[in-house]
């Protein structure tokens, strides 16, 4: 495990000055979304990144590969995960997630005006399975290095504005649970996800003059729907999709009217791939001049088939 690519003393800060520029203050708000108390049991994947050091990373790094080691169980592995990293004072990424940090390494410059989050549900549960404990150097941890994912993100990402991907949802899942579904009883609820993400957008917005978003998958849809000032209450996204491909929302988050296209989730391509659901993700990019969906690097017949479909 010595070997794995991990990130190094240059590489962090430049990680940790994008965090920085596009939050310079930890509001309160801020500070209980992406649970920097830790009074959630499993609100150690954050980081602090105004406050957080390499030596404190690196040394979570190598403590988790520690763990790893010891053949654990599910739940004693997340706990001796939680516990390393209530220790060392930083969690499991540099900043938000392991895929916010690799995509402002790719994306963040200080001239850009221009940013799209990319809005997901939630982050795996702490122990995976049938692969090492994630850390917070973990530089092959990304959006880039998963190609089942790149139909869901837009041509731009390739450098030509911002990335920003969060997930709805901050924290793990607890060890044993599934990897997708709705929240259940983790002890922060859909109505305060958006209480977070109003704090995220206000301080995003100071940042950029354009901002759009962009979710993945109907749990996130359901979530955000009563926020969407341009959609019936109570429409499912296939029902959505089908009605108005391509067609950009407005949304209110944190105070303010936000573009917004809505997409099934790209990891599930027996829902992602339809034909009309490729439509919209094409027309959709095309209307928030975001380029093409799928990076343009990629090989895979996903990609190509978001890229290459017809818009009639």
């Amino acid at each position: 495990m010595r070997n794995e690519d991990i990130y190094t003393p240059q590489r962090v800060p430049r990680m940790q000055h994008a965090y920085q520029s596009i939050f310079p203050k930890i509001t309160p708000e801020l500070a209980d979304y992406w649970g920097f108390a830790r009074e959630r049991p499993w609100s150690c994947l954050t980081t602090n990144f105004h406050e957080a050091s390499f030596a404190e990373l690196e040394s979570l790094h190598w403590k988790a590969r520690e763990i790893d080691r010891k053949g654990l169980g599910l739940d004693a592995k997340g706990k001796a995960l939680r516990e390393a990293a209530l220790a060392l004072g930083v969690g499991y990424s540099i900043g938000i997630s392991p895929w916010t940090d690799n995509l402002l390494e790719r994306t963040y410059a200080d001239d850009k005006e221009s940013v799209v989050i990319l809005l997901g549900h939630d982050w795996y549960p702490i122990v995976p399975e049938e692969r090492p404990a994630g850390t917070p150097l973990m530089a092959t941890d990304s959006l880039h290095g998963v190609e089942r994912y790149w139909p869901g993100a837009p041509e731009v990402l390739e450098g030509r504005t911002v990335g920003l991907f969060v997930n709805l949802y901050p924290d793990y899942r607890p060890p044993g649970d599934p990897k997708c579904g709705s929240l259940r009883k983790y002890g922060y609820s859909y109505a305060q996800c958006l209480n977070g993400l109003d704090a995220m957008v206000t301080e995003v917005k100071k940042r950029f003059s354009h901002v759009q978003l962009v979710s993945w998958g109907s749990n996130v849809w359901s979530a955000l729907l009563p926020r969407v000032r341009t959609a019936r209450a109570d429409i499912l996204l296939s029902e959505h999709v089908r009605a108005a491909p391509g067609n950009i929302l407005d949304i209110e988050l944190g105070g303010q009217t936000v573009p917004y296209l809505p997409l099934m989730h790209p990891g599930h391509w027996g829902n992602f791939g339809r034909v009309f659901h490729l439509r919209h993700v094409k027309a959709g990019y095309a209307a928030m001049a975001l380029g093409l969906p799928g990076l343009a690097r990629s090989t895979i017949a996903r990609a190509r088939a978001a890229r290459q479909i017809a818009i009639d």
